[in-house]
């Protein structure tokens, strides 16, 4: 007779029976409900042709410690249960605060910029507290057990072996028929495949959770962590095709400008490779359709630049009224109808690197990373180069997400709070236009060209006037048409006056120094203003509430570039990114650089543009259309010139020359590609 019968007798069997059935089930049924709620809350539905996958590997994770828990006697095994839930509870709770606050999920290989993070504690409260209700529902679990666990959790003093081999049974049953599913769709035609993102889920982090859940995502994230990420192989001779299809074909009357490349001996690169990631990508670039110089290849060469990555900026503030200077600039220089900011997979350090190099990361660790790096084609040390003072500058700490390290590497003499920078105002956020009149003397006037970056910060959230000092600064500022918005639209509107107030600082001293027509500015945000709520967005984009974080229009920003120098407007109807920015400005100053090394292209040459978006999977949008990834769907724009056969054959090329560049982005960094290549270079 077992344990149960002893202690309590024959008529108390069945009842220790069920409470042993119960005690295997109830973590991967709290592993369910938490994954359930954890996607109604972020992706706003919980079944879907993704659940499956979902389901069978939180049960199978909740069996996996149910048989540690089966090992356990009774005292030890309903603490473990407790301490189980509790970990799990916070855990999900901060990932759902997390994705509140940046829109995106935490990985563990932004791990080293927790210390940085903590500094927007107030931001961190507040997005905790706009989802306090689903934070205290994954507690529930957790409060059943200490409540009543003494009913539900069995508290046999020995160990059963019996009930943990059922637990590794259903572990065993569940796992591994999933992971040979998984592994299956590999030789799927379709791009992006479950196996895709369970296997580089750095490349798409934000499906992976969708897929997977949190806890296996976690673990996935872990492990590529620990163990490192692989790499896909791609296949060289059919994206070839691929980009010679999408390519234009050239036309007889054309006039031949050359292209923007460099000698490159790839082939001896691949033979000295020191791994078969490096191979692969030599491979992958010698292929890479490069795009060519044309009539305004040199456009700006010789002039100043002055380059702004603008905290949570939206062109929807510029008003000939209320940001007159913002209005000329936007519409008398290169006119970008159709830009686009994504969010990357992180925050400003994602949106900043991408401004900055022209390709992108999946977490905003690219920084601190870039640190140690080759970076040859950053618009500093290219500049350095021909005799240009660099200088950088940011009105907040300068150590945040490693900039001290990062920004000197890209060419910049860097000065922000706490190394050089001093500022009337100490609040937060800290004053744009006072950055510019601490600084502007460091380089305007100096009989030298001059190349300086900002990294502003007034338009950081809260977007409150109690959280904003900025937005309390500039309360009657605002034109009062535009205060009749909800209130953190109105808060909003007011911080990014700052914008304003430093371009009027930069300006009036490059008019005084007689050095406003030779300088050149360039601004985009980092990412949109996503702390604002729905209701927010909604107001200030002039888009449906419902599903607005899908809406591709808000991704829209503006990309300005201007220099007064210039008689008339530059329209540019062509979809493009922030990844366009670096090698737009660099052919533009006629800077030498390769364009196959680069994952954004000149927007300004004759070549098939499109806008990479990170919305809910990678999509994109071309002058055929755009595709969503998500749904799988393309919506023929109107100058769509595809037929109704030629479209999914266009959307393949397409897809496959977007996901080498997800694959092959990342890598860029984690592999020091510049690095490697920059060796063959033949000068």
């Amino acid at each position: 007779m077992n344990h149960s019968l002893r202690k309590y007798g024959e008529k108390d069997y069945k009842r220790e029976y069920l409470k042993d059935i119960f005690g295997i089930l109830y973590l991967p049924l709290s592993f369910v409900y938490m994954e359930i709620l954890a996607k109604l809350q972020i992706f706003g539905k919980a079944v879907d042709d993704k659940f499956k996958y979902l389901l069978f590997l939180s049960m199978a994770m909740g069996f996996f410690l149910s048989i540690a828990a089966m090992l356990l006697p009774g005292r030890p095994r309903r603490i473990f249960y407790r301490v189980t839930l509790a970990v799990l509870a916070v855990w999900f709770s901060f990932h759902v605060s997390y994705h509140n606050n940046f829109h995106t999920f935490f990985s563990w290989n932004s791990l080293g910029q927790a210390k940085d993070v903590t500094q927007f504690w107030k931001e961190a409260i507040v997005a905790a507290a706009g989802v306090w209700y689903v934070i205290l529902a994954f507690f529930v679990p957790l409060i059943i057990i200490c409540v009543i666990g003494n009913l539900l959790v069995p508290d046999a003093l020995e160990r059963n072996i019996l009930y943990a081999g059922i637990a590794c049974t259903a572990f065993v049953s569940l796992y591994l028929p999933m992971l040979v599913y998984i592994n299956f769709t590999k030789g799927n035609s379709d791009v992006y495949t479950p196996y895709y993102y369970y296997t580089y889920l750095q490349n798409d982090l934000d499906t992976s959770f969708e897929y997977y859940g949190i806890i296996n995502a976690t673990r996935l994230d872990m492990k590529q962590l620990i163990f490192g990420a692989p790499i896909e192989e791609i296949d060289i001779s059919d994206l070839k095709e691929a980009e010679n299809h999408i390519a234009k074909d050239d036309e007889p009357e054309q006039k031949e400008y050359g292209w923007n490349t460099m000698e490159i001996d790839f082939d001896k690169a691949a033979q000295s490779a020191k791994s078969d990631q490096l191979k692969s990508m030599d491979q992958y670039f010698k292929n890479v359709q490069p795009t060519r110089k044309n009539e305004y290849t040199g456009y700006f060469e010789g002039k100043n630049l002055i380059f702004i990555t603008l905290e949570g900026f939206s062109d929807k503030v510029i008003d000939p009224e209320f940001t007159p200077i913002l209005y000329k600039m936007s519409t008398e220089g290169f006119v970008f109808k159709n830009f686009y900011n994504t969010v990357w997979g992180g925050s400003t350090g994602t949106g900043e690197y991408t401004n900055i190099t022209g390709n992108f990361y999946g977490n905003s660790s690219c920084l601190v990373k870039s640190a140690d790096t080759s970076q040859p084609f950053v618009l500093a040390n290219q500049f350095k180069k021909l005799g240009y003072k660099t200088v950088g500058y940011h009105n907040n700490s300068y150590t945040y997400y490693g900039r001290d390290k990062s920004h000197p590497n890209f060419g910049y003499k860097w000065k922000a709070i706490g190394n050089g920078l001093k500022l009337t105002s100490n609040c937060w956020p800290r004053s744009d236009k006072e950055m510019a009149e601490a600084t502007v003397d460091d380089y305007v006037g100096q009989n030298q060209p001059f190349h300086a970056y900002y990294m502003s910060v007034s338009g950081h959230a809260n977007y409150t006037f109690s959280g904003n000092m900025m937005s309390t600064r500039h309360k009657k500022d605002v034109p009062e048409r535009l205060r009749k918005n909800a209130e953190d639209v109105y808060a909003y509107y007011a911080c990014q006056y700052e914008v304003e107030l430093m371009l009027e600082v930069l300006v009036n001293k490059l008019e005084e120094a007689g050095e406003l027509d030779n300088t050149v500015f360039a601004m985009t945000a980092d990412h949109y203003p996503y702390a604002l709520s729905d209701e927010g967005l909604s107001i200030l984009y002039g888009l449906p509430q419902g599903g607005i974080r899908k809406n591709f229009d808000l991704y829209r920003n503006g990309f300005i570039l201007w220099s007064s120098s210039m008689t008339e407007p530059v329209v540019v109807d062509s979809p493009c990114s922030a990844i366009d920015i670096l090698p737009t400005i660099s052919n533009l100053f006629g800077l030498e650089y390769d364009s196959r090394l680069i994952m954004g292209s000149d927007i300004l040459a004759d070549s098939e543009h499109f806008a990479l978006l990170k919305v809910s999977g990678w999509s994109w949008v071309s002058t055929q259309g755009e595709y969503r990834a998500a749904s799988k769907t393309f919506i023929p724009s109107v100058n769509c010139t595809l037929t109704e056969s030629e479209r999914d054959d266009y959307i393949n090329r397409m897809n496959k020359i977007i996901k080498a560049k997800t694959t092959y982005s990342p890598q860029m960094l984690n592999k020091d590609y510049y690095g490697h290549i920059m060796k063959f270079v033949n000068k």
